[in-house]
Parts: structure tokens; C-alpha cells; sequence
């Protein structure tokens, strides 16, 4: 438990890193990925529900200290990510290909950065829904998307899992 914990915290903040120096001047369209996002995604995958909600807190939570956004915006939308992402994990079967899952994070990608939006109306948060919302979500979900691959076995060392195979995922849930 203690090992994974570090792990995590290790690759939330590489991840924290990359996405506030490198990915913020290395910008695709003048849009750049969810890295934070994605690591919360990976932990659903790895993690379960509950390693999937508490990496996602724990992800939004470090980059909302860095964002305008009122605090705890994105660590609720990632934590909701996370946990649902885990739930969908649990149902799929190991064997699921690599496809089914890459395809079933990127629409993950795309529902979170929507529900950021949206919790962000719902409190009245200015300047985050705008007549780009809709290139900014297709850019950046593929961008995300291309950077997954890495992500997952960042997240996969992290839980603590002895392979990932190009057939399935070895998660290890208790």
C-alpha cells in the first residue's frame, strides 16, 4: 500500500510537471492535452472505482492550486472520471482489446472535459464555455488520446501490475 502510494504521487507529479512546462508552450491548435485527466482515467482502469476517484481527486486537486478555476473544480469532475472509469473497468472482462479501451478513454477524456465545463456553468464560473468548446474538445481529446499509451504503463507501475499485455490489462483491485 505504502509503495503504491509513493508511485502514484511520483507520477501525478511527472505528470503535473509535463503539463505545466511542456505541454503549456507545446500547444496542438493552440490546444494542449489532459495529462492530469488521463492519469486519472489509468487509474480507473488499474485501480478500480476507488484507486480511480482518490487519483482523480488527488490529480485535479494539484492542478487546480495551479488554474484560475475555483478550487476543487477539477478534482470533483477527475474524481467522477476516475470512479466511473473503474466501474466501467470492473465490468469489461481482462481480455477486452487495446483498442476497446483506448477508444473508451478518449470518450472519457472528452466526458470529463464537458463535465468540467458544465460544473463550471453551474456555479457561475465565467470564460469556460465559449463558440471554440467544440474544436477544444475534439483537439484535445486526441491529443490526450495520443499520450495515453505512456500514461498507462505510468499508471500500471504505479498500482503495482506484473504485465500489460497488447491483449488486456493486468489490474490488481484489493
Amino acid at each position: 500500500m505504502g509503495i503504491a502510494l509513493i508511485r502514484n504521487f511520483v507520477v501525478l507529479l511527472f505528470l503535473l510537471v509535463l503539463q505545466l512546462e511542456l505541454f503549456s508552450s507545446l500547444r496542438f491548435f493552440g490546444v494542449m492535452p489532459e495529462l492530469l485527466l488521463a492519469a486519472a482515467i489509468a487509474a480507473g482502469w488499474y485501480g478500480g472505482p476507488l484507486g480511480g476517484a482518490l487519483i482523480g481527486f488527488s490529480s485535479g486537486l494539484f492542478y487546480d492550486f495551479y488554474l484560475a478555476t475555483p478550487l476543487g473544480l477539477n478534482a470533483l469532475t477527475y474524481a467522477i472520471i476516475g470512479y466511473l472509469l473503474g466501474q466501467i473497468g470492473a465490468f469489461l472482462s481482462d481480455e477486452a482489446e487495446w483498442v476497446i479501451r483506448i477508444t473508451i478513454s478518449i470518450a472519457s477524456v472528452t466526458l470529463g472535459l464537458t463535465l468540467f465545463v458544465i460544473f463550471g456553468e453551474l456555479i457561475a464560473e465565467p470564460n469556460l464555455y465559449n463558440r471554440n468548446f467544440g474544436k477544444i474538445l475534439v483537439i484535445s481529446s486526441l491529443y490526450t488520446g495520443a499520450l495515453l499509451f505512456p500514461i498507462h504503463y505510468m499508471m500500471a507501475w504505479a498500482f503495482g501490475s506484473d504485465r500489460i499485455t497488447p491483449s488486456g490489462f493486468d489490474r490488481r483491485l484489493g
